[in-house]
């Protein structure tokens, strides 16, 4: 996916193998598709281990450098999304009561927040449905981490059904909504809302 406010790609790390993350003029959020283990290697020889869970995010600031090495048995693949717009001067407004983080804390977890990005884990069991809310800023990405089938309502009153695969990447703009998981099993994803 590319478009004016992020560019978004699929990486695969073999097992044994390493990649080199350029110090990239843009700031990056990586997400693991896979569980597995990590061993980074900066540029001044240090070594740091990292076992990654499947959903696990990581933020990366423009001009970072380092070689990654899947030191694990199989491979392990990332959700890589490139921010094309610095931080804005002032964060588009949220209201507390359509902020999903806020309203539904058992089913929506931060787990990273800065002036670029909020993060989170979100999750609906089979049959259920999700509260009115809304995601604000200049769009959102959700990686599924699951299979979905579901059926979305917005604001407006209209509906629109939603299937997709463990692993789709998903845009859209600022959007109020609320979903149904018709599924008969839990969904789960990782929500970016860029600011």
């Amino acid at each position: 996916m590319d478009n004016h406010v992020v560019r978004i790609v699929e990486v695969v790390n073999a097992p044994r193998t390493t990649r080199t993350m350029p110090g990239d003029e843009r700031d990056r959020v990586l997400i693991a598709l896979d569980a597995g283990n990590i061993q980074r290697i900066y540029a001044d020889g240090r070594k740091s281990h990292q076992h990654w869970g499947k959903g696990q995010a990581l933020w990366i600031r423009a001009g970072e450098s380092y070689t990654g090495e899947n030191i694990g048995s199989a491979p392990m693949r990332f959700v890589e999304i490139e921010l094309k717009k610095q931080a804005p001067v002032t964060p588009a407004a949220r209201s507390h009561d359509l902020d999903p983080v806020a309203i539904d804390p058992k089913h929506n977890v931060l787990l990273l927040e800065n002036e670029q990005v909020r993060v989170f884990r979100s999750w609906r069991e089979a049959g259920a449905t999700e509260k009115m809310h809304e995601h604000t800023g200049a769009g959102r990405v959700a990686v599924l981490l699951t299979d979905l089938d579901a059926n979305v309502r917005v604001a407006d009153g209209s509906t629109n059904p939603l299937k997709a695969l463990s692993g789709d990447v998903l845009w859209s703009g600022t959007v109020t909504h609320a979903t149904t998981n018709l599924g008969s099993k839990k969904f789960a994803m990782v929500v970016v809302e860029v600011k």
